[in-house]
């Protein structure tokens, strides 16, 4: 696919709310009616969500230095798409621009979508779960050390050892409140790499 029919409908849809929105409203007030997204047998919910997801995502990025040129600096993320116009101050350095380059080269990449499949989705939907419980267990095993996130391992370490000998039953503690410890302690050792 050479162009992206949706930059025009998106440019037209930013110019009007220059409060910005998000990639949620932005998806809603776009018309994928004539893209025929779903015309291949068998394709999934998720598959067409992905596509659709993609297909702004490209024509916001492919957008971005044509705004440019016209004063104007296209901030992209799923909660705010907005335009901003750019000023004597903002032109030093446009927020985002170094953070987002694996994004950019990823949505400008064709062959992501053309290489989209049913499968290949369910696996980035499966792997995100994956990634999203995992760092919630890992802030929970941090509260039953007491601790906050972007502590160190000796932190662990240390916070550890005082609740486990704290709650060990041979000391008077609770069996179950050392189990506790001990889990949360073990959680954080395979998921930061500790001992």
């Amino acid at each position: 696919m050479n162009g992206n029919p949706l930059t025009a409908p998106i440019t037209r849809i930013l110019r009007n709310n220059p409060e910005g929105l998000s990639e949620y409203e932005l998806l809603r007030q776009l018309e994928f009616d004539g893209l025929q997204l779903d015309q291949e047998p068998g394709v999934s919910p998720g598959l067409l969500l992905f596509r659709k997801h993609f297909l702004l995502m490209n024509a916001l990025y492919r957008l971005r230095p044509v705004l440019q040129e016209e004063g104007y600096y296209l901030t992209i993320s799923a909660l705010k798409v907005e335009l901003q116009p750019i000023t004597g101050q903002s032109a030093q350095g446009m927020p985002g621009e170094a953070s987002d380059h694996a994004l950019r080269d990823y949505y400008l990449d064709w062959s992501q979508f053309d290489q989209s499949s049913n499968a290949s989705v369910e696996q980035l939907f499966n792997d995100f779960w994956e990634r999203y419980f995992a760092e919630d267990k890992k802030l929970e095993a941090l509260a039953v050390l007491q601790l906050a996130d972007g502590c160190s391992w000796p932190q662990i370490r240390m916070a550890y050892r005082r609740l486990a000998a704290l709650h060990h039953p041979d000391r008077g503690g609770e069996a179950e409140e050392f189990a506790k410890v001990r889990e949360a302690y073990e959680l954080l050792a395979c998921c930061m790499g500790g001992h």
